[in-house]
C-alpha cells in the first residue's frame, strides 16, 4: 500500500502548505520519516516546482527506492531538471563547513534559478542526522534554522527540515520546535503555538521572554480550546436538531405512507427509509435493498412495464413516473405510485436517481368504491328524473289506452247487430291495434329510460334522439303553455353513442328549461330545441329557454354534484349529464342568453358516413 494510501489525512494537510513555509518533520521510524518527506517532494513535482532532496550519508539509495515506491518517476524528474537528489557536502557542506550566511545566499540563488528555468517555485528538504556527528560550524546550526524562517518568506521557496526524536537529545529538540512555524508528528501538521521569532530566539532576556510566550501560549491555547468547546456545543446542537429533523421525517413518511429512497445505477446500490422497507414488506435489519429484490414485489404482469419505464429513464436520463402494484408474501396487493429525479455528476453522466414511492392503495378503493357510487346514483338519479316525469307520461299512455277502449266498445256494437258491418268493424278494429302499438311503444321507450342496462355505444342520428325524447315529454312542455320549437340540421348529423345515456342527457335539459320557466314571469315562454354543427365539424345540440337566466355566480357551480338551486332539487342531474357528454368525446356548458333565459348545449364528435 503507498504512503498517500496508508495517510490519507496527512496528505491532505500537507498539501495546503507552499512557498514561504519553514517547517519540520519530528519522527521515530524510517516510515514515519518517508510518509512526511516523500509526499512533500512529490506535491512539489506535481504543481512543476523543483525539488531538491539532501540526503545523509548513504541514503540517496533509500530515498530513491522511497520515491519509486510512491510513483515518482525519479529518472524522468531528474533528467527535466525538476528534481535534484544532493548530499550534505554539495549543499550544507560545500566549502568545508558549515556557513549559516552562505546557506541563506544558496536558497536565495537556487529560487531564482528556479524560476528562471520555467518552476513555479523551489521546494527543499534535508536530513539532519549528520549533524549529530559534528563538524566545523554546526554550533550555529540552530541559529540557521531560526533564521531560514525569515529568509523563506522572502522567496517563493519552501522547506521541511526532518529530525529523528530518537537520536537526537531533547534538549535540541526543544530548539527545533521553538525554530518551526509549523511541526509534523504522529501524521498530523500542526500550527505551532510555541514557535518563538528568530528576534526573540537569538536575543537577549532570554527568560523574560519566555514567561510572556509563554503566558500569550497559555493563553492563546484557552482561547483555541473555548472556540473548540464551542465548536463541539454548536455540532451536537446539529446533530440533535438533525436527529429531530429524521424523526420528524420519519413520522412523516409512516403517517403519509410515503418511503424515500436512492440508487446509485453504477454499483447497483441502493438506499431505502424505514417506510419504504415498511411498504415493501421487508426488514430493514435482515433485508439489503437491491434492484432485483424491488422487482422480485412487482406484480407479474406490470413486471415488464416498470422495467422498461426504468431503462427508459437511464437512456434518456429522465424523471421517472410510474404506477404498479405489488404482491406482498401474504399474498396481499399494494398500489403504489413511484416517482424519480436524476442525479448528474459533473462531467454530465447519470450518477443515480433519488425519489419516492407513495403507498395509494386506500386512496385507490376509496376511487374504486367512488366510481361505482357515481354509477349507482347516475342510475338513481335517472329514475328518479323520470319518476318526476310519470304523471305527464301516463297522459301519453292513457291517450292510446282510451282510444282501444273506446274503439273496441264500438267494435263490439257493431258485432252485436243482427247484421254486423264487417267493414266497420275491421276499420275499428285496425284503430285498436294502431292505437295498441302506439301505447306499447310509449311504455318501451318508459322501460329503457328506467332500466339499467349495459352501455352499448352504436351510430345514431341526433335528430331521431331529439325526436324519440320529444315524443314522451313534448305534449307535457306544451301543456305548460310553453311554445316548443324544434330546429334540427336536415343532413342527419350521425354520433357514436350510448342511446339511452343520450337520451337521459337531452330529457334532463329539456326539464331543467321547462322548471326555469315555470317559476317566471317571462314573455314569451319559448323553449327551443336545435341541432348543428360548430365551425370545427363537431355535432352541437342546444337548449334555449325564456326563464329567469343563470347568476353569474352559478355558471360552472351548476354542474358539480349536490349544487341545485331548486328547493326539491337534488344536483345530480346536470353532473351526470356534463360526465356523460365527456365520456362520449364532448362538451357540455352553460350561457347565458343576451335577452332572456339560458342556453344549455352540448358537442360530440360527428361521424362520417355514406346513407
Amino acid at each position: 500500500m503507498s504512503l498517500a494510501a496508508q495517510s490519507a489525512p496527512l496528505i491532505t494537510a500537507l498539501e495546503q502548505l507552499g512557498p514561504h513555509d519553514h517547517f519540520c518533520s519530528i519522527y521515530e521510524s524510517p516510515e514515519e520519516h518517508y510518509a512526511v518527506a516523500i509526499p512533500f517532494m512529490r506535491i512539489g513535482l506535481d504543481r512543476g516546482e523543483k525539488c531538491i532532496y539532501i540526503a545523509d550519508d548513504g541514503t540517496v539509495g533509500d530515498v530513491r527506492e522511497a520515491m519509486h515506491a510512491e510513483g515518482i518517476d525519479v529518472d524522468r524528474a531528474i533528467a527535466s531538471n525538476a528534481l535534484v537528489l544532493s548530499t550534505k557536502e554539495e549543499a550544507y557542506l560545500e566549502h568545508g563547513s558549515f556557513r549559516p550566511d552562505w546557506m541563506f545566499s544558496f536558497w536565495r540563488e537556487a529560487t531564482e534559478l528556479a524560476m528562471s528555468e520555467g518552476f513555479s517555485a523551489l521546494r527543499a528538504t534535508g536530513e539532519t542526522e549528520w549533524v549529530l556527528r559534528g563538524g566545523r560550524g554546526l554550533e550555529r546550526w540552530m541559529e540557521y534554522e531560526s533564521r531560514l524562517t525569515h529568509t523563506l518568506s522572502e522567496n517563493n521557496c519552501s522547506a521541511l527540515c526532518q529530525y529523528n526524536r530518537r537520536l537526537f537529545p531533547p534538549e535540541l529538540i526543544l530548539d527545533v520546535i521553538r525554530t518551526h512555524p509549523t511541526v509534523v508528528y504522529g501524521g498530523t501538521v500542526c500550527r505551532n503555538l510555541y514557535y518563538v521569532p528568530p528576534d526573540e530566539f537569538l536575543g537577549k532576556n532570554q527568560t523574560a521572554r519566555e514567561v510572556e510566550r509563554l503566558l500569550t501560549n497559555i493563553r492563546e491555547r484557552e482561547r483555541v480550546e473555548d472556540a473548540l468547546r464551542e465548536q463541539l456545543t454548536e455540532r451536537r446542537r446539529a446533530e440533535a436538531e438533525l436527529r429531530r429533523s429524521e424523526a420528524y421525517l420519519a413520522e412523516g413518511q409512516r403517517i403519509s405512507h410515503t418511503g424515500s429512497w436512492g440508487w446509485n445505477v453504477d454499483s447497483g446500490e441502493l438506499f431505502w427509509s424505514q417506510e419504504h422497507f415498511r411498504i415493501f414488506g421487508f426488514d430493514p435489519e435482515t433485508s439489503k435493498p437491491s434492484y432485483p429484490m424491488f422487482l422480485e414485489r412487482i406484480h407479474p404482469r406490470g413486471r415488464t412495464f416498470v422495467e422498461q419505464t426504468v431503462d427508459r429513464a437511464i437512456r434518456e436520463r429522465s424523471d421517472l413516473e410510474m404506477d404498479y402494484r405489488i404482491i406482498l408474501t401474504d399474498g396481499s396487493t399494494k398500489y403504489l405510485q413511484s416517482l424519480g429525479h436524476p442525479v448528474i455528476d459533473e462531467s454530465g453522466g447519470l450518477s443515480g436517481f433519488i425519489g419516492t414511492v407513495m403507498d395509494v392503495t386506500e386512496r385507490k378503493h376509496a376511487e374504486d368504491a367512488l366510481h361505482k357510487a357515481q354509477s349507482e346514483l347516475a342510475h338513481v338519479t335517472r329514475v328518479m328524473t323520470v319518476g318526476e316525469l310519470v304523471a305527464s307520461i301516463a297522459h301519453e299512455v292513457n291517450q292510446p289506452l282510451g282510444a282501444i277502449v273506446t274503439n273496441g266498445n264500438a267494435c263490439v256494437h257493431l258485432l252485436s247487430r243482427e247484421v254486423p258491418d264487417l267493414d266497420k268493424s275491421r276499420v275499428v278494429v285496425g284503430r285498436m291495434i294502431k292505437d295498441g302499438m302506439r301505447a306499447s311503444e310509449v311504455i318501451k321507450r318508459i322501460r329503457n329510460l328506467l332500466h339499467k342496462t349495459p352501455s352499448t355505444k352504436e351510430l345514431l342520428n341526433i335528430n331521431d334522439t331529439i325526436q324519440e325524447v320529444i315524443a314522451l315529454v313534448g305534449s307535457d312542455v306544451m301543456r305548460s303553455k310553453i311554445e316548443l320549437q324544434v330546429e334540427l340540421q336536415a343532413d342527419r348529423p350521425t354520433v357514436s353513442g350510448e342511446r339511452i345515456q343520450l337520451q337521459q342527457v337531452i330529457l334532463n335539459l329539456i326539464l331543467n328549461a321547462k322548471d326555469a320557466m315555470s317559476g317566471a314571469q317571462t314573455n314569451p315562454r319559448e323553449l327551443q330545441i336545435r341541432s348543428g354543427k360548430d365551425s370545427a365539424g363537431a355535432v352541437v345540440v342546444a337548449v334555449r329557454d325564456t326563464g329567469h337566466g343563470l347568476n353569474p355566480d352559478h355558471v360552472e357551480r351548476i354542474f358539480e354534484p349536490f349544487f341545485t338551486t331548486k328547493p326539491e332539487g337534488m344536483g345530480l342531474g346536470l353532473s351526470i349529464s356534463r360526465t356523460i357528454i365527456e365520456t362520449h368525446g364532448g362538451t357540455l356548458w352553460a350561457t347565458q342568453n343576451e335577452d332572456k333565459g339560458a342556453t344549455v348545449q352540448f358537442t360530440l364528435p360527428a361521424i362520417r358516413r355514406s346513407d
